[in-house]
């Protein structure tokens, strides 16, 4: 009997690490891309969840690592985690609880299961299995996500969990896991929770339907006659809105009398007004997701992706470009009010081109924040190109070009309108000489000079920090409580009190330290991909993914001898923070291209994957072997660093600072810890 239960443990330790780590890097990642969800922070808002289910892992890996049960908790894990996705999920769409309040169950199952295997095994074997499993989780995410809907992802988890169950000799929760799987699908489940979901979270339209996309779910909604498209929860595109989609497109229409125009954005209404346009022989129209096309009707010809990616990709020559992407609310908008996307605009526009971007605006007054982020971009603009203005219409919008500024005057727009035989229902000869008056022309130039702002770029979004702002004094969000350094240093904290509980305070401490370090550059590259490449949130996935590889590289150097001490694995976690630095900075100088900084940005992430994978199981092989409840300790002191490093860097120094900056900030971490080792 002996003999049965050592060799079920044994396979416990050897399928149950890989399958553990697969199915918690699944969840985790849904429930990532799950934050975006009408959150206005969107990317940032990671930050948060990374910290709640990183804190809640530790917890978890510090309670579950008491017990000896070890078999037992790791099948009710397997078990829990995919339900616990389901609740979050649901929780999000319905804001029942705060956000980082309903991660943090999944977090603390996920810690139960991580801890279970080491009882059993070397540890940098299980380490290096979990991580393996947790990259490949990663690598099926980038795969599933941008042709699956939250609920059908979560479905994916529940057929991980009960392959794992059955594979590890679990048959009675493993074919009940697959029973109650293949019953859902069968009554469609997945898809008609999703549905009802979006129905509750959009109450006010009469009918919601529900699409998947590479950048997050699209919803779309129909009330009255109006419609709406949401993309991760933020409204993308509403008609009929003849008024401001006049006051986007004609102004800048009747100024240059284009006869090539590339518009950018997703109004069909925009669209459907510059290519009848009298003076318009060619326009291309790029949306920025191709599940549009399939919800809006758009002129013939639309094309879907990335409109920043789609300049870059092409020598073509365009009269005029107008971009009508919305606030800079997220990093993914905020792309094409940046330094570098002018510098790409600049090389793309004829002789006498002129670009036109869409700005927020009051009708008649501009709110001080509104003033200051029309100012950042201003000044982005003008580091570019010879002239900018900046006009009341529909808000406001920015014109700019290298060649002859053109008249803005209201009275001569208005004489060329009639010229050309072009009228509107909103924006036409009658309203032209009011809505572009001097007086209206001065109040706005007056408000921008008094405004004070620095330039918007791409890794230090300064539009992206003061349109968030501007959204959390409309909403009411800046009169809440901020609750992040003072959580951060609670995270602080358990990463001290977990060090001295384990017993080994100062490897525990270090371990702390490569925790910080490697989110650090972990979240800092998330968010600085974004800004650059624009690339959709199966960046969850990929960055999750490599850092894994990375973590399972490392624990397999240890465990074949190839690390052995803590401090050289600090080192070199402290090597890959400084070398993103140099990558961050080289892009920001110019000297390198959004897709050489994301392959090297991914290396600087493999490499600190590689010191914390080593790292662990390094610091686990000082205690007695198979001591799981001193191994759930440290797994507590390096998660309490991961977590502070999850809410600081995102929501506090890179908003601030900028992203080559927060970065930075780790070289203090790296030489206090390689301090402490020393001594």
């Amino acid at each position: 009997m002996r003999n049965t239960q050592k060799t079920e443990d044994k396979s416990l330790s050897v399928l149950a690490a890989f399958a553990g780590g697969m199915l918690s890097v699944i969840i985790q990642a849904v429930v990532l891309r799950e934050s975006l969800f009408g959150h206005h922070q969107a990317e940032l808002t990671s930050g948060i969840v990374l910290a709640s289910w990183i804190a809640g892992s530790g917890i978890g890996a510090a309670i579950g690592g008491r017990t000896s049960k070890h078999s037992l908790l790791w099948v009710t894990g397997m078990i829990l985690l995919p339900v616990l996705g389901f609740l979050q999920v649901a929780a999000s769409r319905l804001e029942i609880i705060p956000t980082a309040l309903s991660v943090l169950p999944a977090g603390f199952v996920g810690g139960l299961v991580f801890v279970q295997p080491f009882a059993f095994c070397r540890p940098g074997k299980v380490y290096a299995l979990e991580a393996l499993g947790a990259a490949v989780g990663g690598g099926i995410f980038i795969l599933l996500s941008p042709h699956l809907l939250a609920f059908e992802m979560l479905s994916v988890s529940i057929l991980i969990s009960a392959a794992g169950l059955l594979l590890c000799r679990r048959p009675v929760p493993g074919l009940i896991v697959s029973a109650v799987l293949l019953a859902g699908f069968l009554f469609g489940a997945p898809e008609s929770l999703g549905t009802w979901l979006a129905g509750e979270s959009f109450k006010e339209y009469d009918s919601v339907s529900i699409h998947s996309s590479p950048y997050g779910e699209v919803v779309t909604g129909t009330r009255s006659g109006q419609h709406a498209i949401f993309r991760s929860g933020l409204l993308e595109a509403t008609w009929p809105s003849l008024e401001s989609a006049e006051g986007v497109v004609t102004v800048p229409l009747i100024a240059v009398l284009p006869s090539r125009v590339l518009y950018i954005g997703s109004s069909p209404e925009e669209a459907r007004i510059i290519s009848e346009w009298p003076t318009v022989d060619s326009v291309v129209t790029v949306v920025p997701d191709r599940t549009l096309c399939f919800v809006a009707e758009y002129p013939e010809g639309t094309r879907a992706g990335d409109g920043r990616r789609f300049l870059s990709g092409n020598d073509e020559r365009w009269d005029l470009v107008i971009v009508s992407t919305g606030q800079p609310l997220t990093l993914l908008s905020n792309r094409f009010f940046t330094r570098e996307f002018f510098e790409l605009l600049s090389g793309r526009l004829t002789e006498d081109g002129v670009a036109a971007i869409r700005l927020p605006g009051g009708i008649n007054r501009l709110h001080p924040l509104e003033a200051e982020l029309a100012k950042s971009i201003l000044l982005s603009a003008e580091s570019v190109f010879h002239w900018s203005r900046i006009l009341p219409s529909s808000g406001l919008v920015l014109l700019t070009g290298n060649g002859l500024e053109p008249s803005f005057e209201g009275s001569v727009l208005a004489e060329r309108m009639d010229s050309i035989g072009a009228s509107g229902v909103f924006v036409n000869s009658g309203t032209l000489p009011f809505d572009l008056s001097h007086l209206r022309l001065s109040a706005v130039e007056e408000q921008l000079h008094a405004a004070s702002a620095r330039k918007n770029t791409d890794l230090h979004p300064e539009g992206f920090r003061i349109a968030c702002e501007l959204w959390d004094v409309r909403v009411g969000d800046d009169q809440k409580l901020n609750l992040t350094l003072p959580i951060a240093g609670l995270c602080l904290l358990a990463m001290i009190t977990a060090a001295f509980l384990s017993g080994k305070v100062k490897p525990a401490l270090a371990l702390g330290m490569v925790g910080f370090i490697g989110l650090s550059v972990e979240v800092i590259a998330l968010v600085a991909i974004q800004a650059v490449t624009g690339h959709s949130w199966v960046l969850v996935g990929a960055i999750t993914g490599t850092f894994m590889a990375g973590g399972a590289l490392g624990a397999l150097g240890q465990d074949k001898g190839v690390f052995c001490n803590l401090r050289q694995l600090v080192v070199l976690s402290g090597i890959s923070s400084l070398f993103s630095v140099l990558v961050l900075y080289l892009y920001d100088q110019g000297l390198l291209g959004g897709g050489l900084l994301s392959l090297l940005l991914l290396i600087g992430i493999m490499v600190c994957g590689v010191a914390s994978g080593g790292a662990f199981p390094v610091a686990v092989t000082l205690l007695k072997a198979g001591d799981t409840r001193r191994i759930g300790l440290l797994d507590l002191a390096e998660h309490g660093g991961s977590a502070a490093a999850a809410l600081l860097m995102p929501l506090v120094l890179f908003p601030l600072l900028g992203a080559q900056v927060a970065l930075l900030i780790t070289t203090a971490a790296i030489i206090v810890t390689g301090t402490l080792l020393r001594n």
